[in-house]
């Protein structure tokens, strides 16, 4: 690219420069001859060396996209603050380090550096982008540690990346993350990704993050510990996880030990795991459907309904369907499931946590001739070799248990009874209430990095990774009931689920 000479008032108004795959650009050009410019798309120019210095300077360029760029390892000095530039995009250059006035990206609030394989550190001024929303950190295979946050403590920062909500870690070399056991940093993440990762174990603070909705742990066969996990994450994927025990989430998330939330968690909480056999606690279902009768002293009782699906690879499978049908006297409520969970590679095991709202809705026992009430349950589905359920329910009385007894209304098995010690859950308004504001936030920084590049250039080639909407982000796979206190798809945290 030739520095503009008798013509530079030519580029006075120019907005937009589109040079991907150009092989013949070495050099970016002084971006001062065109002050007006917002977006600079670079995409896989495999021989240019450079981001040109003054970058620092360009007041109006909001998109800065140089993926691809394999030459380029050095990003320039930010003398100043500056407050245009909001989508940085570095995926698959040569960076070795990003300079520490970093932090004057002040308006900074995506940042892409995935597949980065010479990046083995981040500048402790990281923390002052206070802006930023979404750091991609996969595939930087040398980085092997995050910058401690005191490091970077100024007294006029009371958060650091406190705006953060999505961080990628997927495929890097991090041992630990212990970075997160200070409350301060990131303190509304709701999404984080540690895909193909060597962490061990997660902070035991992790609980206490009560934004994150989504946790994803995709082959990641080091993991040895789960701490106690947060309060309204919905999601949790594992594959592969050889050495990784299902049991370990199944004991952390449904089991006794962490029951005493359950009935103020919100609804559609779900767990992938690696094919296998169902946990030992859930009652093997052997027809298609289980049926029960319940007093409303006894329903009321119920906390939730632990459905467990055994899925297989049957990609011989036709007319694949996967569906819910919960009835309520033989009336059928809202249908759950859908075709999107056929979409596996692998064995797996999938178990849904529902309120029992969520599965059979309004269930008003005074309009209902007799004193009891019958439930069913329906499992449809292709690829499953096998389901099974339990109802997590409070302690009952000896006379809800002598007339369970006496009527035989329901499988004694099928209950699984807890002590509620507390169920003083707190959450705080902002969390119930804007939680869906910052989705579509999220969403919308997600789609237009995304349109920008695939407009302009692709920002890898196929086959390797790329900066893509998360497919949970693209539909909702799991349809939610409408409750009191929630969003209007029944929802308090996102509905996410991201395989690594």
């Amino acid at each position: 690219m030739a520095e503009p000479s008798v013509c530079s008032q030519d580029f006075q108004q120019l907005k937009y420069i589109n040079f991907s795959n150009c092989e013949s650009l070495v050099h970016m050009t002084d971006l001062s001859y065109t002050p007006n410019l917002e977006e600079l798309v670079l995409c896989d120019c495999k021989n240019l060396v450079e981001a040109h210095e003054s970058i620092a300077y360009h007041d109006k360029l909001q998109l800065l996209n140089l993926s691809g760029c394999r030459k380029v390892d050095s990003f320039p000095d930010i003398p100043r603050k500056l407050k245009g530039l909001k989508r940085l995009c570095l995926h698959e250059t040569a960076i070795k380090e990003l300079p520490t006035s970093i932090e004057n990206l002040v308006s900074l609030k995506i940042m892409i550096l995935s597949n980065c394989k010479n990046l083995a550190s981040l500048p402790s001024s990281i923390y002052k982008l206070q802006n930023i929303e979404i750091l991609e950190l996969s595939a930087c295979t040398n980085l092997i540690g995050f910058p401690e946050y005191e490091d970077s403590v100024d007294p006029c920062m009371k958060t650091g990346l406190s705006n953060l909500l999505f961080l990628n870690l997927g495929t890097c070399n991090l041992s630990g993350i212990e970075f997160l056991e200070n409350p301060s940093c990131f303190p509304i993440l709701q999404h984080l990704i540690l895909a193909e990762s060597n962490v061990t174990s997660l902070p035991t603070s992790i609980h206490k993050r009560n934004h994150l909705s989504v946790y994803v742990n995709s082959y990641a066969c080091q993991l040895q510990e789960i701490p106690e996990l947060p309060p309204f994450l919905k999601h949790i994927s594992a594959n592969n996880g050889d050495s990784f025990s299902p049991s370990i989430l199944v004991r952390r998330v449904l089991t006794v030990a962490d029951i005493p939330s359950l009935d103020q968690m919100p609804p559609d909480n779900t767990i992938w795991l690696p094919g296998g056999e169902m946990p030992k606690w859930i009652l093997p279902i052997e027809e298609s459907s289980v049926s029960f009768m319940a007093s409303k002293d006894l329903y009321d009782k119920f906390l939730g309904l632990t459905l467990c699906v055994v899925f297989n690879n049957d990609r011989q499978a036709q007319n694949q369907i996967f569906q819910i049908l919960p009835h309520v006297n033989g009336e059928m409520r809202d249908c759950k499931g859908g075709i999107n969970f056929l979409a596996l590679d692998l064995d797996q095991i999938l178990l849904w946590y529902f309120t029992p709202y969520d599965l059979w809705g309004e269930v008003d026992f005074g309009q209902i001739d007799g004193s009891y009430v019958h439930f069913s349950l329906t499992v449809l589905a292709t690829k499953a070799k096998k389901w099974g359920c339990r109802i997590i329910c409070k302690s009952l009385d000896d006379n809800l248990k002598v007339g369970i007894q006496n009527n035989r209304l329901i499988n004694p098995a099928l209950l699984h009874e807890v002590v509620l010690e507390s169920t003083d859950l707190k959450v705080e308004g902002p969390l119930m209430h804007n939680d869906s504001l910052i989705e579509t936030e999220l969403r919308k920084n997600l789609q237009d990095c995304q349109r920008s590049s695939e407009e302009h250039s692709q920002i890898v080639s196929k086959g390797n990774p790329k900066l893509i909407l998360p497919h949970g982000m693209r539909t909702k796979t799991m349809p939610t009931s409408n409750s009191t206190g929630r969003d209007e798809d029944g929802s308090v945290g996102l509905q996410l689920l991201l395989l690594g």
